[in-house]
């Protein structure tokens, strides 16, 4: 027993040089602990440097946000309004636009007869699960399936009924709803009649042509008017960089130019401001995680490498197996040197993979269509091979990225 007292003591005798006592930090601010601690802290604050913050101001969309707002006003002197459709790319701001209006209006005019309800269609992608949602918001507790369509209906209609005050529902992405389930719910909610009030529906679509799906009567019966949302010019990233950066990170941890590149080449790939703050926050990240003392164009450079290596593991983790396999079974061969690697050579690297994985190979014919629908989703290019002794092949002409990169993001995936 001894022999473990004498232990324990050495052990209690010696930890203070090994886990220093709070009293070492006494007086010391919390800044300087943490600095000390986790190395140089370029982030102020996280929530910043991500795309679903809406700041008070959004650079560039003043005049966007001019008009939804005189589209709104009507609602504030119990006169009706007409609905509205953003439309525009991915990272144009209309979402921002639509919640941050929104959120000035509830503040500036409290008691304005107004209810607001924002519904994300590329999670509520039927008109079932639109309804079900409606319902929530109006504190009807229904299973989320299994209900009766009619019934979700007709609960949202006598809820509506009963309302004293004029209902503006966003529908964010209504292009998706639309292009699964069809348009019979928006036309439904169209012609919604009844309640003291009324409806102003704001559909926000990705999908520059999405009016020319709509049916001529559900078109006619909805018949919103449109704000276009056009792609952000280099000055206007600028600018929500030089916000997000001033805000989200210390005083003096980036270079101008260091936003200006990103600026400069997102708006020649696509203006696309979501990318933007990827890239920048991917930037601060990697300059804190290396103890750099700023964000510089070096950074932001391989920052780019990363949001671009991030983005394609998203969207390959939603494939089926199949496709994956199909897509290793391309990567592979470019891989080994073949430049131009065709449909025959990809089926048939595709069927030695799929042994490993103990499936069913699937036909020619379908890993064709699977090449396709890789080539729509930006991971691969097809070109047609016109003549020679085989005359005209589909061939694989490029990956989104390098092969050997391709191969080591599904090797991170357990495809190898």
């Amino acid at each position: 027993m001894r022999k473990y007292g004498d232990f324990l003591w050495l052990f209690i005798y010696n930890a203070h040089f090994y886990f220093p006592s709070p009293r070492k930090y006494w007086g010391l601010s919390l800044e300087y602990i943490y600095t000390r601690e986790a190395g140089h802290r370029l982030i102020k604050d996280r929530r910043i440097l991500h795309d679903s913050f809406v700041p008070r101001k959004l650079p560039g969309r003043e005049e966007e946000i001019r008009k939804f707002s005189s589209l709104l006003s009507p609602l504030l002197g119990n006169e009706p309004s007409v609905n509205v459709v953003f439309l525009g790319k991915p990272g144009t701001g209309k979402t921002a636009v639509a919640k941050r209006v929104i959120q000035d209006f509830s503040e500036l005019y409290p008691s304005a007869p107004i209810r607001y309800i924002y519904i994300n269609c590329s999670r509520a992608n039927t008109s079932y699960r639109v309804l079900y949602n409606l319902n929530k918001e109006f504190g009807m507790l229904i299973p989320p399936s299994g209900y009766p369509y009619d019934e979700l209906y007709n609960n949202f209609l006598d809820a509506f009924n009963r309302m004293r005050s004029w209902l503006v529902l966003i529908l964010d992405e209504v292009d998706l709803l639309v292009k699964r389930d069809g348009d019979r719910l928006l036309y439904s909610l169209s012609r919604l009649e009844g309640g003291e009030k009324g409806i102003m529906i704001v559909g926000i679509s990705n999908a520059p042509n999405f009016l020319d799906r709509l049916d001529p009567r559900t078109l006619s019966s909805f018949s919103p008017e449109t704000i276009i949302f056009s792609p952000y010019r280099a000055h206007q990233l600028f600018d929500i960089l030089k916000q997000r950066a001033e805000m989200g990170l210390q005083e003096g941890s980036y270079e101008d130019g260091a936003l200006s590149l990103i600026a400069a080449r997102i708006a020649e790939e696509s203006g696309d401001a979501r990318r933007a703050i990827d890239v920048l926050r991917m930037a601060a990240e990697l300059a804190e995680r290396e103890n750099a003392q700023k964000i510089n164009e070096e950074i932001v450079m391989r920052a780019f490498k990363h949001v671009d290596e991030e983005e394609v593991m998203i969207t390959i983790r939603s494939l089926p197996l199949h496709h994956k396999l199909v897509l290793l079974a391309a990567a592979r061969l470019l891989a080994k040197g073949d430049p131009r690697p065709g449909t025959g050579k990809v089926y048939y690297q595709y069927k030695r993979i799929v042994k490993d994985y103990l499936a069913k190979p699937l036909t020619m014919r379908r890993v064709s269509g699977i090449l396709r629908e890789l080539e729509s989703m930006g991971l691969l290019e097809i070109k047609m091979d016109y003549g020679g002794s085989h005359g005209n092949t589909k061939v694989i002409g490029s990956l989104v990225m390098p092969p050997d990169e391709m191969n080591r993001i599904l090797e991170k995936m357990g495809f190898s």
